[in-house]
């Protein structure tokens, strides 16, 4: 990347050990292909070698200087993610382009920033207007072209939007930087995953099922090609919900907060195999699911588990046919393929 850098932060904040992270932050984290470990706190984030446990550095966001942000909405972190470059990781160079602390940020403002942890300053902002209504809910980097990635993001509840970080559009206005959108309300869009086996391709899944299906071909809107699928699945609870949120706020359909912010308890998140193409597992908050992209379906689906709570998050493991769930209680549940099944194994 070819980019315009703002002057070092030359505060004393690397001195200062981060609190602990809060529902605010969304559980957001990062693991650098180096073993470095990105998470948020409170409007700070840190940066831990993940074998030693050493804090490396932590960087507080700068604080929104619009009028218009609002002084009862802190700028709390909610997403973090790593440049996919592979990067030098030699702590103690002063040379520019062997930088590899160079992660995306993005707080409940709705601002989004490339950060360089190396230098203590904001590389780039991609969202420098803060708009306390519409918080970003996720980031993840896709492959825009040959030499370059394209960051994707979901800002409000719905919205999904790509933006350019090349050093072509470094003299832009920040709008230029966005160069392509996508809404799809009613829907609670949740999260993010680029598909290990191409680059370019993106997946994101909604709380009420929805799989919207993305690939990348260029940086420009006609480029970006969309498909719709639909995860069948039980989402009585969230209507409730929203009906429990709606007298307090006017209405769930008038807010423009991101998913995690109006309903911190309801997670729906997923994950490609990184063993079979095509292959997603997913989890609502009672189900667990492994949808096939090409042929459009459910290949396998579980209830919760006797005696967990909620799942919260899945995870592949890259090495073996096993699938570890966490759950809003704490447990974690292990599950191993068998004969085009999964099999729970452990809780």
């Amino acid at each position: 990347m070819s980019l315009s850098r703002s002057q070092p932060n030359t505060t004393t904040t690397e001195t200062i050990l981060p609190g602990p992270p809060s529902r605010n932050n969304f559980s957001s984290l990062d693991l650098s292909s180096s073993n470095l470990l990105a998470f948020p706190s409170g409007s700070s984030i840190s940066i831990v070698d993940a074998l030693s446990l050493q804090l490396i550095s932590t960087f507080p966001l700068p604080p929104p200087h619009s009028s218009t942000s609002s002084p009862a909405l802190s700028p709390f972190i909610t997403s973090v993610r790593f440049t996919p470059s592979p990067l030098n990781r030699n702590l103690l160079s002063t040379e520019p382009s062997s930088s590899h602390l160079l992660l995306a940020a993005a707080d409940r403002h709705g601002r989004i920033a490339l950060l360089d942890f190396r230098l203590k300053s904001v590389v780039l902002w991609l969202e420098p207007d803060p708009n306390p209504k519409s918080g970003i809910q996720d980031l993840c980097w896709i492959l825009s072209r040959s030499d370059s990635y394209a960051l994707a993001a979901i800002s409000g509840p719905s919205s999904l939007s790509l933006y350019t970080t090349s050093g072509a559009a470094a003299t832009s206005t920040a709008s230029n930087y966005c160069f392509f959108k996508y809404e799809a309300s009613p829907e609670f869009l949740s999260c993010i995953r680029r598909d290990p086996f191409d680059s370019r391709h993106f997946c994101v899944i909604g709380l009420k099922g929805l799989l919207l299906s993305v690939k990348v071909l260029a940086e420009s809107e006609n480029d970006v090609v969309v498909k719709e699928f639909k995860i069948p699945t039980d989402y009585s609870d969230l209507l409730r919900l929203e009906k429990d949120v709606a007298p307090s706020g006017g209405g769930v359909g008038g807010s423009l907060a991101p998913a995690s912010a109006v309903f911190p308890l309801y997670s729906v998140k997923l994950a490609f195999s990184p063993q079979w193409r095509n292959i997603l597992f997913v989890t609502f908050p009672r189900e667990l699911v492994v949808f096939d992209l090409k042929y459009k379906t459910v290949l396998f689906s579980a209830a919760l588990p006797r005696g967990c709570g909620k799942f919260l998050d899945v995870l592949p493991d890259p090495n073996n046919e096993l699938l570890y769930c966490a759950h809003l209680d704490g447990k974690l549940s292990i599950w191993r393929r068998k004969e085009y099944v999964f099999l729970l194994i452990g809780k």
